[in-house]
């Protein structure tokens, strides 16, 4: 298993239901003389809870994380230092497609220019989710490499979103920001980015 695999699981839930499983196992196994690797089991039990069963009751009791995954549709409102040094600001129709199972977190992004045309595709590096201090919410932080746009002359480069994922009963939504490493630095806020559906495909 990769070293991350266990990132969102509750360890404590966790290495009870190991130490109840291999107890189990072992009991079987003696029982009923069967020819099973106790150890190689239990890892195929914890990779298809993780891969399917994450999201359904009760094993998503295994899990400290919420259910971020589906497209979210939005705005964002971005500025940046254009070539000859003047402020550039405006705002375009975002989306995020957040694909998630219990060890792995993934986000996808692109923007709609003024035509409809998708733009700056972009793909998470890295992810760090904690609880708000409120405990009501979760932050959501990672770097992201943007392949940027050529009509516009911009080139690929990385960057970072802060996001806020709240819940309001089966109403989902994002909030934040985030900040590029291009020379002058662009930045921007998300608006309104609400869950919308479970379709996890994207146009690029």
């Amino acid at each position: 298993m990769k070293n991350n695999f266990f990132n969102y699981f509750k360890s404590g839930i966790l290495v009870s239901v190991i130490g109840a499983l291999v107890i189990a196992l072992y009991l079987a196994k003696s029982h009923w003389e069967l020819s099973i690797a106790i150890s190689g089991t239990v890892t195929m039990l914890l990779v298809l809870i993780s891969k399917y069963l994450w999201k359904f009751k009760p094993f998503k009791w295994l899990f400290w994380v919420d259910d971020f995954s589906g497209r979210y549709e939005g705005v964002l409102r971005y500025q940046y230092i254009d070539d000859q040094g003047n402020f550039q600001s405006g705002e375009r129709k975002h989306v995020k497609v957040i694909n998630q199972n219990g060890s792995r977190i993934s986000i996808a992004s692109f923007t709609l220019n003024e035509d409809g045309e998708k733009s700056s595709p972009s793909y998470s590096r890295g992810m760090f989710i904690e609880l708000t201090e409120d405990e009501n919410h979760y932050q959501i932080i990672y770097h992201f490499l943007n392949e940027g746009n050529p009509q516009l002359g911009f080139p690929p480069h990385f960057g970072t979103d802060v996001l806020k994922f709240i819940k309001n009963g089966t109403s989902k939504k994002l909030t934040g920001g985030y900040y590029t490493n291009r020379n002058p630095q662009t930045r921007g806020e998300y608006f309104n980015l609400k869950w919308v559906s479970n379709d996890l495909s994207h146009e690029f």
